[in-house]
């Protein structure tokens, strides 16, 4: 289940994940990047920093403004400029700098801020012009596998003036601050930079003309991105103009998508949830601010405090500090009850402050779920209670009779298969028990459904409530929903269970959905009556979201750039799947991989095993089994990463601890330590 964090060239968090060893614990040193390397220095003494207690937009001569986040400090020394994120891990510095070429102009501001640098770099990607800048380039630089440090620099071009933010901290920092750094990022501005904007263009009814130019992009799209199976549906006025599917349900056989078609729609499911929560609001089973503790007493976090600070709102807010934990729900899930997972969030503490900053996690949407078909059923156990809480409360109310968590039944109605890309890059369909981990978490957005169910949910939301002349839920308790709880950027803050802002200056409602193997977008225009939901059986798809571009395109005459844009995203995502094949030897060294077959078990993820078979070299984790590579990483650390869908592209880095040999998996702000299993 994905969301959006960073919209700047590629997600940054996303950018430095791979190959990173372990973080520091405190702040980070000053780096020594070459032999001959000299300690950081700037081009003028700094003056002292100083620490924001509210957020702060800063406006440099040049005319060049950007946003910084309460808690940073602020240090300047002339024309530099440097960030510290509150723990002290992470720092963002800026330069102005004149130069030809985005590279120069990166290579001068290393120059200025820390004469020496001499890292490698480990990737890196250029941007076409957008947002009113004339290019960009984002350069993730290769770093030491024992400190689980990132380095990256983004250099934005306007003339011949670049603007260059240099990164350089903890990788679990940036796990923790990816949503301020990113919104730092997205608010710089210069004079000449103007973003699109929409605002004050009348919608245009999509007649049957622009319709068929929609049609056409979907097929040109998932040809595009070599994705199998696509359906849309969109709202206008109150009805249903428009409801198709495209493509084939799986690789290699003949059967159609259609609007009935089920696909697992992700993340979506957050705001299905939170019309549970308004219809129980409602019903006055608990208030939005009743603590999750009154609603259901087994709940409990890591932190007895934050466990009695959480009110139900805060479930669904991504704003209490917890973390995104998701390797422990995609590596442990057969036969795991909804109780047990539960109890997993014992384990679990906060490392950002309430309100502080956008983290998401799935864990609390799941507990919140939970709690509130407990108030509901609380005679039932916790899966059961939802499931029939939800078909009570919102797919019966709605008539979306599709909609279903259960697996079974999924199976044996029209239902579209998952898809996934392997290392190679190779589309794959991978079967539907990959999926099995989504109903232990399914209030976070384990639910098959199909694009006609969607068009009741924007029916509902366009309609304030009411659907078919019947209203549903409270328009007060609807809109609570849509009440901005954190920001994310300069556009875009998190509600409950949706995202709320502008897109071009157009107010917006919206979420996106990913599991393994499928892809969702939608949202709606609430000053416009529009509203649309696109889903591909291909999991971390592009297409849903250029999809989506291009019909709020159409609405508003707007220039067309959708197509565009999916085509450098999927050229980039090419370029970096080649550069990694060069780092990956299906046939590992047998001396250096001997040491390392075998059992392993590590709390939270349980028990795998690595192993060859039949001359392949997998890693099977007991429920998924997939094949698996050496890899090199830039700074020469070897390690085992897998590279079969859908499960590609986790490593599993060799270390010695206390005189042992180790295995760990790094997840932005966790490490996961294998140690040898006994049996």
């Amino acid at each position: 289940m994905r969301t959006r964090t960073l919209a700047v060239l590629v997600s940054v968090t996303a950018a430095c994940g791979g190959g990173s060893p372990k973080a520091p614990a405190g702040p980070t040193p000053p780096a020594t990047d070459g032999p001959d390397a000299a300690p950081p220095t700037a081009t003028t003494p700094p003056v002292a920093a100083r620490t924001l207690a509210a957020e702060e937009k800063l406006t440099r001569p040049s005319g060049a403004s950007f946003a910084v986040a309460a808690g940073w400090s602020v240090a300047e020394a002339g024309d530099v400029v440097t960030l510290t994120e509150p723990d002290g891990a992470l720092t963002m510095t800026y330069v102005e700098v004149e130069a030809a070429a985005s590279r120069a102009a990166i290579a001068a501001a290393w120059q200025r801020v820390r004469p020496g640098f001499a890292l490698a770099e480990a990737q890196a990607e250029d941007a076409p012009a957008r947002d009113g800048w004339d290019g960009a380039t984002q350069i993730v630089y290769a770093t030491p596998a024992a400190e689980q440090r990132v380095v990256i620099a983004i250099a934005f071009g306007k003339g011949s003036t670049w603007r260059v933010w240099l990164l350089d901290g903890a990788q679990a920092a940036l796990g923790r601050r990816g949503a301020q750094l990113g919104a730092t990022l997205g608010s710089l501005t210069a004079p000449g930079v103007a973003r699109e904007s929409w605002a004050g263009r009348p919608a245009r009814p999509l007649d049957a003309a622009r319709l068929a130019e929609l049609d056409a992009f979907v097929e040109e799209a998932l040809r595009t991105a070599d994705v199998p199976g696509a359906a849309v549906a969109i709202v206008e006025g109150g009805k249903v103009i428009h409801e198709r599917g495209y493509g084939v349900r799986e690789l290699g056989k003949p059967a159609k998508v259609g609007p009935h078609t089920l696909f697992l729609t992700g993340s979506t499911g957050k705001s299905l949830t939170t019309l549970l929560m308004a219809r129980a609001v409602d019903a006055g089973r608990f208030g939005w601010d009743t603590p999750v503790t009154t609603v259901l007493p087994t709940f409990a976090l890591g932190s007895p405090e934050v466990t009695q600070a959480m009110q139900v709102r805060h479930t669904a807010c991504a704003c209490t500090g917890m973390p995104r934990q998701d390797l422990e729900m995609l590596f442990e899930y057969a036969g795991v009850t909804a109780e047990q997972r539960l109890a997993s969030l014992a384990t679990m503490v906060p490392t950002t402050k309430f309100g502080e900053t956008f983290q998401y996690s799935n864990l609390l949407v799941m507990a919140g779920g939970y709690a509130a078909g407990h108030a509901f059923f609380p005679k039932l156990g916790l899966g059961a209670a939802y499931d029939k809480a939800m078909a009570a409360q919102v797919f019966g109310p709605l008539a979306m009779k599709d909609t279903t968590y259960d697996f079974t039944r999924a199976a044996k109605a029209d239902h579209a298969t998952p898809h996934a890309r392997d290392a190679a890059g190779a589309m794959t369909a991978v079967p539907m028990s990959t999926e099995t981990w989504a109903p232990t978490v399914r209030p976070a957005g384990g639910q098959w459904s199909s694009v006609h169910d969607y068009t009741r949910v924007l029916l509902l939301e366009l309609g304030r409530g009411v659907v078919d002349g019947k209203r549903v839920v409270s328009e007060a308790n609807l809109l609570a929903r849509r009440a901005p709880q954190v920001k994310i950027d300069d556009e875009r803050a998190y509600g409950l269970g949706l995202v709320v802002g502008t897109t071009a200056g157009v107010p917006i409602v919206e979420h996106d959905g990913g599991t393994a193997g499928f892809t969702t977008s939608y949202f709606w225009l609430p000053e416009h009556g529009v509203g649309a939901v696109v889903v591909v059986n291909a999991g971390g798809s592009p297409v849903p979201d250029a999809v989506a571009r291009r019909i709020r395109e159409l609405v508003f005459d707007a220039t067309p750039r959708a197509a565009a844009q999916l085509a450098d995203g999927v050229a980039r995502r090419r370029k970096a799947i080649a550069e990694e094949a060069a780092r990956l030897a299906a046939t590992p060294d047998p001396a250096w991989l001997a040491p390392l077959l075998g059992a392993w078990t590590t709390p939270g993820l349980g028990r795998i095993e690595v192993r060859q078979d039949q001359g392949a070299l997998v890693v099977d984790a007991g429920e998924w089994t997939v094949r698996a590579a050496e890899r090199t990483a830039p700074d020469g650390t070897r390690m085992i990463v897998t590279t079969g869908a859908p499960f590609a592209g986790v490593e599993l880095v060799p270390e010695d601890r206390d005189g042992a040999r180790v295995l760990v998996v790094h997840d932005q702000q966790h490490a996961y330590v294998f140690t040898r299993a006994t049996k």
